[in-house]
């Protein structure tokens, strides 16, 4: 009779473990492996003392070291995919600081309704989803109070808009960081979906967190705002 017909995997691990109880720091890994071990050396045996006329069914035992084989061969790829993942978020991490600094000094558009002004200006972007005839435009300063409103028509796509600093009273403002809201109605006064955007000089950069910030004279800009460079002239929009 075979010695090996009544072996089970269940009972060879819970001898394995009951023997080795007093060990608490063994870990999981190391268990299967030992395991793994135990079995092959028993498969070993068994076939170099087996009766040549009544041969030992050793499929089984063999099918289980199949499956500790694939189990070690997982643990060993998810251990590659684990350092692949952590090299490319270092690269992706790289990628991102050096596309940063080539922002450095250069003219940006971004997706953001706050604006610097500075030397008599501020500037932004709205983009219609379609030709509105009232297209009403709110700048309000620091502390959210309204200091210019203006109503004029815009069409499908991207509207330039430059505001000088003049309020609505007529005094002329101090630089720092505006607000502009737009409300786009067509013809028939159906409201037109609207998008702002910002545009200004990147000053400085912050590269310590997670993500890359751009400073453009006093309004941080996170890097995935970004929309591109600044591709229309000031003398081509239209001034307020």
């Amino acid at each position: 009779m075979s010695y090996l017909s009544s072996l089970t995997y269940n009972n060879l691990t819970s001898s394995t473990s009951s023997s080795n109880s007093s060990v608490d720091t063994t870990s999981s890994t190391e268990g299967e492996s030992s395991t793994y071990e135990t079995y092959m050396s028993l498969l070993l045996t068994t076939l170099q003392n087996q009766n040549p006329s009544d041969p030992e069914d050793v499929s089984e035992i063999t099918t289980q070291l199949a499956t500790f084989e694939q189990l070690g061969l997982a643990e060993e790829n998810n251990g590659l995919l684990s350092g692949l993942s952590e090299a490319l978020a270092v690269l992706q991490g790289v990628v991102n600081d050096s596309a940063a600094q080539s922002y450095l000094g250069t003219d940006i558009v971004a997706t953001g309704d706050k604006a610097p002004l500075e030397d008599g200006e501020a500037e932004w972007y709205y983009v219609l989803e379609d030709d509105a005839s009232n297209v009403t435009i709110t700048v309000t300063d620091e502390d959210g109070n309204v200091v210019y409103e203006a109503t004029e028509s815009g069409a499908e796509g991207s509207n330039n808009f430059i505001w000088d600093g003049t309020a609505d009273d007529g005094t002329t403002l101090n630089s720092g960081t505006y607000t502009l809201s737009v409300e786009a109605a067509d013809s028939d006064g159906n409201i037109v979906d609207s998008e702002i955007l910002m545009t200004g000089v990147v000053s400085a950069l912050d590269l310590t967190g997670d993500e890359a910030i751009l400073y453009v004279n006093g309004v941080d800009i996170p890097i995935s705002d970004v929309q591109g460079t600044r591709t229309v002239s000031r003398e081509e929009g239209s001034r307020k």
